[in-house]
């Protein structure tokens, strides 16, 4: 059977000014990653990516000195996380304040329970935008982006998508047939490098793993964990 990947970025630039792109620590846990699937044997035939920096240079750096060509695909783009923050702002009154911790940087942890928060009203459908993607449409967008990667795969085909949580969340929600709101759930607890794996044969798909991180799992590096 063929092989569809899918990677979350290794971990962005939090708190930065510029986020979208891998921190040094997220560019440690992607070579860790690559040279995990070298040691197995688990090159890409098709490398793929989604249109933001972290996940291109997550990609390229799985990619190595190997000459893979890249497809950049916007169906594996992550969804509009810093608009929807802002919409759920302006309507409870809520400020980026709120997220600091004692050392004046945004908490960790008290933006991932924002961003749940945002999430499910999100899924609920109080919030929109003209410009904003509503969740219905991203989560048929990620469905459409797999099944035409699959489609287009032959037989013993390895695929490498590097995305984000989000997309892998609705990917296996999308995958297992569930509700809306569980399948963003799983988005929460998807590791930076990690891989979900998902078996596939002409109309045959079954999950082989989500949010592993073999790489990752050795007693020296359990302090490169992270969700953020």
């Amino acid at each position: 059977m063929s092989v569809l990947t899918l990677v979350r970025h290794g971990q962005a630039s939090f708190g930065a000014e510029r986020y979208d792109r891998l921190s040094p620590l997220g560019e440690r846990q992607a070579e860790h990653l690559r040279q995990h699937f070298e040691a197995i044997g688990h090159l890409p035939h098709r490398l793929i990516a989604g249109r933001l920096d972290r996940q291109q240079s997550t990609a390229r750096i799985l990619a190595g000195s190997r000459n893979v060509e890249l497809v950049i695909d916007d169906a594996f783009d992550e969804y509009d996380a810093g608009t929807l923050l802002r919409l759920h702002a302006e309507r409870h009154g809520t400020s980026i304040a709120d997220l600091m911790g004692d050392d004046g940087r945004i908490d960790a942890r008290r933006f991932q329970r924002r961003l749940e928060t945002v999430g499910l009203a999100w899924v609920a459908g109080e919030l929109a935008a003209p410009t904003l993607e509503r969740w219905p449409e991203f989560r048929s967008r990620v469905g459409r982006g797999l099944a035409t990667v699959m489609d287009q795969a032959g037989r013993g085909t390895r695929v490498i998508v590097c995305t984000s949580a989000g997309v892998i969340g609705a990917a296996v929600g999308e995958l297992l047939g569930l509700d809306d709101r569980e399948t963003l759930k799983l988005s929460w607890s998807v590791h930076n490098s990690s891989m979900t794996q998902i078996l596939f044969d002409g109309e045959r798909r079954s999950l082989r793993c989500f949010n592993a991180v073999p790489h990752l799992e050795h007693p020296e590096r359990r302090n490169l964990l992270t969700y953020r």
